[in-house]
């Protein structure tokens, strides 16, 4: 089981996306100029990445007056972590029990279901 705690919101997370795609420390501008058709304020921006600070799933340093964000939290451990709430939650923790779940209301497809076979093939 994962050992990420953290909640992050969807709005949150939409942030988060962001840090994780940079390749570099970014200000709020950066974040908000990344932002997809999304017409959040700096402001709402600034508020989201302070909430994350609080959270300890991002940093900060300062240039000046310039605060520079990037993220501690890692997009896979995260994803992991939602991924084995989500199993748990919903599947009481089976990857079969999803996996049939989409088998029977047709969520899978004859290529999905062949590059599955072949993911658990033994050698």
């Amino acid at each position: 089981m994962s050992t990420v705690k953290h909640t992050i919101t969807d709005s949150e997370y939409a942030i988060m996306r962001i840090l994780w795609k940079a390749e570099k420390q970014m200000t709020v501008a950066d974040v908000v100029r990344e932002l997809d058709g999304n017409d959040w304020t700096a402001s709402t921006v600034s508020t989201f990445l302070q909430r994350l600070l609080k959270k300890e799933v991002i940093a900060c340093d300062k240039k000046g007056k310039t605060n520079l964000y990037y993220p501690l939290l890692k997009q896979s451990e995260y994803d992991l972590s939602e991924t084995e709430n989500f199993l748990s939650k919903i599947y009481k923790g089976s990857v079969k029990n999803l996996v049939a779940a989409l088998y029977e209301n047709k969520k899978l497809s004859n290529e999905d279901m062949s590059d599955l076979k072949k993911m658990f093939e033994l050698e």
